[in-house]
């Protein structure tokens, strides 16, 4: 028997939609945290790509953005010992995103993160074992029905239990000297000081990568008209919402299919700009301007860039796109010219 129309046990992506109103002032060294659009953007600790769509010349300036990030070279042990255990993780306030680490007696990889003096440690299960660590299993929807979970290890390295001689720390400094070995690849940001090649803790072949913009003109774009009140964008609606939000998707990747005088044989495409049903105004065309920023770029910085264009647009609307590294996340936010914020929260 086949099985046509079978539910999937996969999950499916979720889209949470919020609509808000924007303070009217607004400091930039005090924000809100508390509600959207910052508390989304806060909601994941680091991302790769931003996506700002403008209708107005580039409304930030290069130093409105600076932002830098390291690519080290240390293994594990280096990372939990040293001058960069006690200057960067117990002083400081870093982030720490590796590459994947292959183990090589047992042909699995690991992952590690460090947000906030937390280490967070992805292996599976054989790797668990040996490490001898507590955590927890992951639940996968896409494994197999009898697949082996992966698990997930999570050490404060803050607490004051956390130091050489200490129970607990002995046992991740074993698992480090035994298991997680190797040299290995760290994506690094300090927040709380300034990046130096000087810095001896972070080993040698250090790379300073700074996060520049790339900047595109999109000629004669067809925008859809925003909705202007919260009828618009009540569940009655929502279809509009959804269409708003295929059309930033579409414009954050410069798709022909949103230009004026586009022609595409339909059965390549039938997408069409679309026109809020509730909504009395049509669309008109306009020319657009994209910034892209990659890179590893912090929630911090992030905000900041949402703030500071919530200030220099203040009478314009815009858009951002944000995604992290693994694709599963993502935010969007379009800022209306009345002060209003739709808000996308991406999961899946």
């Amino acid at each position: 028997m086949l099985d046509i129309g079978k539910e999937t046990p996969l999950p499916t992506p979720k889209c949470y939609f919020t609509c808000t109103t924007l303070p009217a002032y607004l400091d930039t060294t005090q924000q809100p945290t508390k509600t959207p659009p910052y508390s989304l953007l806060h909601s994941t600790p680091y991302y790769h790509t931003l996506t700002l769509l403008t209708p107005t010349s580039p409304p930030l300036k290069p130093q409105d953005v600076e932002s830098k990030y390291a690519k080290i070279n240390l293994p594990l042990l280096e990372i939990l010992t040293g001058d960069f255990f006690t200057n960067k993780i117990k002083k400081g306030n870093v982030l720490l995103v590796s590459a994947p680490l292959y183990l090589s007696s047992t042909s699995s990889c690991a992952m590690f993160t460090l947000v906030e003096g937390v280490l967070t440690i992805t292996c599976d299960r054989a790797t668990y074992e040996r490490a001898g660590l507590p955590g927890t299993p992951i639940p996968d929807p896409h494994a197999r029905k009898h697949g082996t979970p992966k698990f997930k290890i999570e050490l404060n390295l803050r607490l004051p239990s956390m130091l050489a001689g200490k129970k607990g720390f002995e046992r991740l400094l074993h698992a480090a000297k035994s298991v997680f070995m190797g040299q290995m690849t760290w994506l690094f940001h300090d927040i709380s000081s300034d990046l130096s090649t000087t810095d001896i803790s972070l080993g040698q072949n250090v790379e300073i990568k700074h996060i520049k913009p790339q900047t595109e003109e999109l000629k004669d774009v067809i925008i859809p008209p925003f909705p202007t009140n919260d009828a618009d964008v009540s569940k009655s609606n929502q279809d509009d919402v959804t269409e708003l939000l295929e059309w930033l998707s579409l414009a954050a990747i410069s798709s022909p299919r949103i230009e004026q005088g586009d022609l595409v044989d339909e059965i390549i495409s039938r997408y069409a700009v679309p026109n809020t049903s509730a909504s009395t105004s049509t669309s008109t065309i306009q020319n657009l301007t994209k910034i892209t920023y990659t890179g590893f770029l912090p929630d911090t910085v992030i905000a900041n860039i949402f703030a500071k264009l919530v200030i220099a647009a203040n009478k314009s609307w815009f858009a951002i796109l944000v995604q992290g590294f693994d694709g599963d996340k993502g935010v969007v936010v379009l800022k209306t010219q009345d002060q209003r914020a739709l808000c996308w929260d991406l999961e899946g």
